[in-house]
């Protein structure tokens, strides 16, 4: 009498007890599309632009780099959009031995402002410590190398 008799169809049994596979398959989709989500909240709360000053501007990148008559400014080009302009553009610049880093800043621009593709070149002048010579500029905002070319600015 002491025998339990598994029932055929299954039914009493707990689910994880089915198929361990299946749940922990279940368990991880659930716990990627969690983590997923999480990412894309802070992708669209963070706007499309680079990161925020302390001040409350807005980093943003530039294209290009161009050496001046005058050895101690230095000429940086930024795109631009008629519908779009970047306002109170202000640089920060940090100088070392090896390069210089220049990081442009502007008012916040609105995350929902439709902007047309209107590429208009825009140019900042940088005043330097020291000559340029063979030191490597630096976007800020992202970080990276950018070219400079001996040539006059466009535009100017």
């Amino acid at each position: 009498m002491g025998l339990i008799c598994a029932e055929p169809s299954r039914a009493g049994l707990r689910p994880i007890d089915v198929n361990r596979t299946r749940w922990a398959l279940v368990a991880a989709t659930v716990a990627l599309v969690a983590v997923l989500s999480g990412v894309a909240v802070v992708a669209v709360r963070s706007g499309t632009s680079g990161p925020s000053s302390p001040q409350g501007r807005q980093a943003f990148a530039f294209d290009a780099a161009y050496s001046d008559p005058d050895p101690l400014v230095l000429v940086v080009r930024y795109g631009d959009s008629s519908s779009c302009p970047s306002l109170a553009v202000r640089q920060a610049v940090t100088q070392s031995a090896d390069r210089v880093v220049v990081t442009l800043t502007r008012e916040p621009m609105p995350a929902d402002q439709p902007c047309r593709a209107d590429y208009g070149a825009k140019l900042v002048r940088v005043p330097l410590a020291a000559q340029l010579g063979g030191r490597q500029v630096i976007d800020g905002s992202r970080g990276v190398p950018v070219p400079i070319s001996t040539g006059s600015p466009p535009f100017g």
